[in-house]
């Protein structure tokens, strides 16, 4: 995607956040309007506040709204338009999310609110935004069909192998760039028309609409060819140049500076940092907020495991963290204190494949250890290593240094994100599935991995808790 396309894709993500503000605004006017306007038809809609404390309302939850659209990707329909029933089945999934988040919202802070207003501006919005995003979709081929919304490409060098397939990949996206012709010292056998040579770049940028130009073999080395860079910038054309480079089987290259040095960078499913630092300071503000909250249940357990089990009350181990830095992770002790050295005894009991060690019914563990274990109420001491920052709430199970270890390979990239108290192996079944799909549910949710996919851990993770389901 070159980058005159990735700067149109973010003028347009800018352009969302206004119009859906609009039409947040929009839908809580209409909502008020046509509330009062049924009282006198509906009976029992009860009479609502000031218009200003709802106005006052709306302005201080736009940020959640707007957070909540790209979570969703519902802003993605403003740059590719989305089908019917893409657009109908992400509004449904948006507003499932914008429910939950006012559940939340009302159960901290103990408000009361008028459930059939709030039914009114959901239902007001969801024909609103269906409204907009239909008309802009259409407005967006209209546009594209007129030729404004084209980009124009133009290529230098020789139509081999590499330009051919670039250029079949671009008139495979849904609404492709158009490529004006090619440069070359000769003509080749293409479909594309031959516009001259190296040297006529700065006349053909002159005369044709080129919105970018994209270079090939045997002129894709920008020091090689000064004079045609110099044509693009004089015209404000961005200039792209195709790399020859090893392809890896996940790797993703990319330009990137390191102490204000250009090279080239192989990331495996990079994420945006600022992306994970969001992700980082949520978790530390949850965890914060998670130990205040729970603060009496927590010294309960300590109270009763001093009790019926005998100091320590934690189990601390050394663990592999994010690229294999070792951190003491928490548990509250549900063993026996000769747990780790009767372990040897055992080795032959273990019911996981793989370096993980694992039993059903593992003897050392205590009557209270294993409703501790059953419930997760053992693993709520991790909050601490969020707050200090070694674990995350969501992430790969982080695990012991002498088993992880044994793992190579593939599977040593579960060590790529930071730890976590759930995820993916939590939510689909923990110790009833084997390693290797263990270790593919870790990868699945590094490559796959956004806000919204936490989310939908951490709401999955409270029905694993409550019944159990995989716990050992």
């Amino acid at each position: 995607m070159g980058r005159v396309e990735l700067n149109r894709r973010a003028g347009l993500r800018k352009v969302h956040l206004v119009v859906d503000a609009v039409v947040l605004l929009g839908a809580v006017a209409s909502s008020y309007v046509l509330h009062n306007a049924l009282r006198d038809v509906v009976p029992g809609l009860k009479a609502l506040p000031s218009f200003g404390d709802y106005a006052a309302i709306a302005y201080l939850g736009l940020p959640l709204w707007l957070a909540l659209i790209s979570i969703t990707k519902l802003h993605l329909s403003f740059e590719r338009p989305l089908s019917r029933t893409d657009l109908l089945v992400g509004l449904l999934r948006f507003h499932g999310f914008v429910v939950v988040a006012l559940a939340v919202v009302v159960f901290a802070t103990q408000s009361v609110i008028n459930r059939s207003l709030v039914a009114m501006i959901l239902s007001s919005s969801f024909v609103l935004m269906l409204m907009q995003r239909i008309a802009i979709g259409a407005w967006v081929r209209f546009q594209y069909r007129r030729g404004y919304g084209r980009v124009q490409l133009l290529v230098v060098g020789d139509i081999g192998d590499r330009a051919r397939r670039f250029i079949e990949d671009a008139q495979s996206d849904e609404l492709p760039p158009a490529v004006l012709g090619y440069l070359s010292n000769g003509a080749q056998e293409t479909e594309l028309s031959h516009l001259g040579t190296l040297d006529d770049i700065a006349d053909v940028i002159h005369r044709e609409a080129v919105d970018e130009v994209v270079f090939f073999a045997p002129f894709n080395r920008a020091d090689e060819v000064p004079q045609a860079l110099q044509a693009c910038e004089e015209a404000g054309v961005h200039a792209s140049f195709a790399v020859d480079m090893v392809q890896l089987a996940r790797s993703k290259p990319r330009i990137s500076f390191l102490y204000e040095h250009p090279f080239v960078s192989f990331d495996v499913a990079p994420k945006r940092p600022e992306a994970l630092a969001v992700k980082h300071g949520i978790d530390i503000a949850a965890a914060g907020v998670g130990l205040l909250l729970l603060s009496p249940l927590l010294i309960a357990v300590s109270a009763a495991i001093a009790l019926t089990m005998g100091r320590p009350v934690f189990f601390a181990q050394e663990r592999a963290g994010l690229y294999g830095r070792r951190f003491r992770m928490i548990k509250f002790r549900t063993m026996v204190k000769d747990a780790e050295a009767r372990r040897a005894e055992l080795a032959e009991q273990n019911e996981m494949s793989g370096p993980v060690f694992k039993i059903a019914r593992d003897p050392r563990i205590t009557r209270l250890g294993a409703f501790l274990r059953k419930t997760s109420i053992d693993e709520l001491p991790q909050l601490f290593n969020v707050l200090t920052g070694t674990m995350s709430l969501v992430g790969p199970r982080p695990l012991p240094v002498s088993e992880q270890q044994e793992i190579k390979g593939w599977q040593s990239r579960r060590l790529s994100m930071r730890p976590g108290i759930t995820g993916l192996w939590q939510v689909s079944g923990r110790s009833d599935i084997d390693f290797d799909e263990w270790m593919a549910l870790d990868l699945r949710y590094i490559d796959e991995w956004s806000p919204a996919l936490d989310l939908r851990i951490l709401l999955r993770t409270v029905p694993v808790v409550l019944f159990g389901k995989g716990a050992r």
